[in-house]
């Protein structure tokens, strides 16, 4: 099997624990041509769909290029994700066995930061501690309409 498959495969069963031990109901898509892997349905009944990714820690951080990838017979291929295609990016980081979670927006933070900076700067980063759970918005700021499921 692939490495990168196997990571993959990590991660989407690691983001169904981190979801099942927060009280959400994890759901696999039947077609895996989705933009996403899992759906979680909230304590409330609103879906939310994540498209699941596996990040390595540098030096306190994950960095995430937020995109996929793929390769045919005519060539390797790179495309971003639409803010549209999914809510929420899960990110599993394997050095520190948490799961981040990213609103899909075009101001999403690319680099998450565990660790405190060598230099002590605190301003402008983004800690994994606030991301730690799926923060919804208030209605009247939910860029599309989410998605009800009776539970």
């Amino acid at each position: 099997m692939h490495h990168t498959k196997v990571k993959a495969d990590i991660g989407v069963a690691k983001t169904m624990s981190d979801l099942i031990i927060k009280g959400y109901v994890p759901c696999i898509p039947l077609s895996e041509h989705q933009p996403y892997e899992i759906v979680a349905i909230m304590n409330n009944g609103e879906a939310v769909k994540l498209q699941v990714k596996y990040a390595t820690l540098k030096n306190g951080v994950i960095e995430v290029k937020f995109r996929r990838s793929w390769a045919d017979s005519k060539g390797s291929y790179t495309e971003h994700y639409k803010p549209n295609e999914f809510d929420y990016y899960a990110i599993y980081c394997p050095e520190k066995d948490k799961v981040v979670y990213v609103p899909n927006t075009p101001n999403c933070p690319k680099v998450i930061r565990f660790e405190k900076t060598g230099n002590k700067q605190n301003k402008y980063v983004k800690w994994a501690k606030d991301y730690l759970e799926i923060k919804r918005e208030s209605s009247e700021t939910i860029r599309h309409t989410p998605e009800k499921v009776k539970t």
